[in-house]
């Protein structure tokens, strides 16, 4: 379906793969059928080096078609195509043009010499030669498309992807963090394309639900409440101070201390410091940051990341002087949530990890799953 085109670029045409055709890579066979009369016998899907080869304004209205998270914004984009989180990295882009040369889908992927920062494996398993989509630090993985997804244009992609791997010796390729229950992960399936089940995301659905933060923690335990309220009551008391602002005026070094000591836990390295940094300031108002600090000092912070329809709680970390008598991190969470319901948006996004605390605070799991083959 691909081969080279002028310029180093992937170039195909789309509509060869039909009924009973092997998907590549998969080595099983697509069970959706073609599709509608002329719907995509000119649909073309090229691999760009950037998404500057779609241009600000095309991508937009891409993102914006299918309410696209931030992850998938231009200016996230840029900067992690630019100044990588994990490196070495190269993004290379699968874009799908109509006969008029309309962007009408598109999925971002990233070739990398990576450890999986999500496995179970000690040391998080051997070092790799990647080609996945989307970066690591997206639990929000999809297929971006102006029209509702089909196991037709699925399929068009997941091969198209397989050639790529190909082409540069990828030992794993293939999709993660997607939503389990999602469109993406259905037509995946249809095409016979298999999941295994990752770790899961948490979040608040905000609307049609409880409407401040009083309301959501009288839907959880007691204990887990009194708590909550308590360690907020005595951070007051001992003169704490909550802000959020934008991510441009609330960066400094200790938020960038604290985010890599809390994620070096888990994943040493994974929030490089001066890229980490570079997206904050790429993200412009998109970005603002929650910060606890203490006479002075910064205790707890979180970085936060807004698109049309979600705030994302994505990345901080705390420091527990032992003098305290309260926690940074509840107080940090309660910080989170009135943030949440006080953005007017649908939803609150919560991330991964410390499944124990966000289930016992009432966030809801959302199942995570990968589609990878490996070489």
């Amino acid at each position: 379906m691909t081969g080279a085109a002028p310029g180093g670029r992937a170039e195909g045409r789309a509509g060869a793969t039909t009924a009973g055709a092997t998907t590549a890579g998969t080595g099983s066979k697509a069970s959706a059928g073609a599709p509608s009369a002329g719907a995509a016998a000119e649909l073309w899907i090229t691999v760009e080096d950037s998404v500057e080869a779609a241009g600000r304004e095309a991508w937009t209205a891409l993102a914006d078609a299918c309410d696209a998270s931030v992850f998938y914004r231009y200016d996230f984009l840029s900067s992690v195509e630019s100044l990588p989180l994990t490196f070495p990295s190269r993004a290379r882009y699968l874009m799908a043009r109509d006969a008029t040369g309309e962007l009408v889908a598109a999925l971002p992927l990233y070739l990398q010499e990576t450890r999986d920062p999500f496995s179970t494996e000690p040391g998080g398993g051997p070092v790799l030669n990647a080609l996945v989509g989307h970066v690591w630090h997206c639990y929000d993985t999809t297929l971006l498309s102006r029209e509702p997804l089909t196991a037709w244009l699925v399929e068009q992609f997941w091969t198209a992807l397989g050639a790529l791997a190909a082409e540069h010796g990828a030992e794993l390729w293939g999709l993660v963090n997607i939503a389990v229950e999602s469109e993406l992960a259905s037509q995946l399936k249809a095409i016979g394309v298999e999941l295994e089940e990752t770790v899961p995301r948490y979040r608040l659905p905000i609307a049609g639900g409880p409407a401040d933060l009083d309301e959501h923690l009288s839907t959880v335990s007691r204990p887990s409440r009194r708590t909550l309220r308590q360690y907020v009551r005595r951070a007051e008391r001992a003169g704490a101070r909550t802000t959020l602002v934008t991510g441009r005026d609330g960066l400094d070094q200790a938020v960038l201390d604290l985010c890599l000591g809390t994620a070096d836990k888990h994943a040493p390295g994974y929030y490089p410091q001066d890229r980490l940094g570079a997206l904050i300031r790429r993200l412009g108002e998109a970005c603002r940051i929650l910060r606890i600090e203490l006479d002075g000092r910064l205790l707890a912070a979180s970085i936060c990341m807004y698109d049309g329809s979600r705030m994302h709680a994505w990345a901080g970390g705390c420091e527990y002087p032992p003098e305290l008598n309260w926690s940074p991190q509840y107080v940090l969470f309660a910080a989170e949530l009135e943030a949440g319901f006080a953005s007017g948006l649908p939803v609150l996004e919560c991330g991964r990890r410390n499944d124990v605390f966000k289930t016992r605070y009432g966030l809801t799991p959302h199942r995570l799953a990968r589609a990878v083959c490996r070489a």
